[in-house]
């Protein structure tokens, strides 16, 4: 057995389920890693041989995992919103919890995740669509002025910023970076944040706080005045064998409160909090955003009919975004993006990113086992293969798995993000 040489076991979650994870277990198990299923949340592992860095793996490369410590997929554990609903997420970038909500709410389902800072916002964006999570859009605001109506959400993800001392084995000076007089202007705007997420509630609506510190100010006593000044209700959390919970402060009983545990989990803290059933929600009206691309066109790009089911493909001046159903109801000017699709040529032709699979009518080049994965290594930096095909695009497939699309050059196969 090859030793894994972190320090900490690192963990991971899947981006696919059935016959797709079976698949990408194989893929992963030829690339020479093993790992052990967790319970608590049926898509998370945990790595026991990592021969070469997860990131680099084909099944990372092409979004089916997504590297994530176990204690960060608490809070959408925690939240766990049902198949087809709407979230937001008020604090998104880089997209770990943005994309595991996600999974939760299935592609029938619409998570918004929103992001102040732009840098941030290129990360979280490029992350969703490597993963092919076309139910997710972005916006950039700051999060305590989100421009949404009240009594406009279901669900909140409120993870803020925060001092972050749970993670001071991966950031070792973090203590030093944020001593407790530090963290004044951290716990204001955390009061906003949590001001924002109770006005944006339905009533009956649940909201989930985390924090990855371990700062009782940040924590405990956020919770005290989400329940004492803004109404706030909190709901118990169920106990989790997996993880080794510390004690809550001040009483709050039901929360999740992990200390760093070293090699093993950083410290995190989970709340749920529920709006009483008072208020009234917004009641939106039905939009249509950008220009929806024809079926006719859509057959043509190969991409399944079956997706329309959840929302349309659309051209937005010289580019192409999903556009899942659920958006139909954010308000007018409200300015947001759904996941990047392509661009559109001056001469109007849709040009699709080669990560877009939703695998429709198109040929498809399927290479098997390990000698297939050094092929398409080999396409991914830079080689190309012969062949006959008519068509500008084909699908490329391993085991039967489409993964994503290879232009067609000069009767040449080439893996081209350009």
């Amino acid at each position: 057995m090859k030793e894994n040489k972190q320090s900490f076991r690192r963990s991971f979650r899947f981006v696919c389920q059935g016959k797709e994870r079976k698949i990408i277990e194989e893929m992963l198990s030829l690339q020479g890693f093993s790992w052990e299923q967790e319970k608590f949340f049926s898509a998370s592992c945990r790595l026991v041989e990592e021969p070469f860095p997860l990131g680099s793996s084909l099944a990372g490369f092409f979004g089916f995992i997504y590297i994530q410590d176990r204690a960060s997929m608490l809070p959408p554990v925690a939240l766990m919103p049902a198949e087809g609903s709407f979230v937001l997420d008020m604090c998104a970038s880089p997209g770990s919890k943005t994309g595991q909500l996600a999974q939760i709410v299935g592609e029938t389902g619409f998570v918004l995740g929103n992001e102040v800072s732009p840098q941030r916002l290129a990360t979280l964006r490029r992350n969703l669509q490597q993963m092919g999570l076309f139910q997710t859009a972005s916006c950039c605001f700051e999060g305590q002025h989100i421009n949404l109506p009240d009594g406009f959400c279901a669900s909140i993800q409120l993870d803020p910023p925060c001092s972050g001392w749970g993670t001071i084995e991966k950031n070792p000076k973090v203590m030093d970076m944020w001593k407790e007089e530090k963290t004044v202007p951290l716990v204001t705007l955390q009061k906003e944040l949590l001001k924002k997420a109770e006005r944006l509630l339905k009533p009956d609506g649940v909201l989930v706080y985390s924090t990855c510190t371990t700062n009782v100010e940040e924590n405990e006593e956020q919770l005290r005045f989400a329940i004492e000044e803004l109404g706030l209700e909190l709901a118990k959390l169920p106990e989790l064998p997996e993880f080794a919970m510390d004690t809550p402060l001040l009483g709050m009983d039901g929360v999740w409160r992990l200390s760093p545990k070293i090699g093993d989990t950083q410290g995190f803290f989970v709340a749920r909090l529920q709006k009483k059933n008072t208020g009234s929600s917004f009641l939106p009206e039905e939009k249509t955003w950008g220009e929806p691309l024809a079926k006719k066109y859509v057959q043509e790009l190969g991409i399944s009919e079956k997706y329309l089911a959840c929302g349309n493909i659309a051209i937005f001046k010289d580019s192409v975004h999903f556009v899942p159903r659920h958006a139909k109801y954010l308000p007018q000017n409200f300015p947001w993006q759904g996941m990047y699709m392509g661009k559109v040529s001056k001469s109007k032709e849709v040009q699709l990113s080669p990560r877009i699979r939703m695998a429709g009518d198109l040929p498809v080049i399927n290479f098997e086992g390990k000698e297939g994965i050094e092929k398409i290594k080999g396409l991914l930096s830079g080689q190309s293969f012969s062949c006959d095909f008519k068509e500008k695009n084909v699908f490329l497939a391993w085991n039967g798995l489409v993964l994503g699309r290879l232009k067609v050059k000069n009767k040449r196969l080439v893996w081209s993000e350009r």
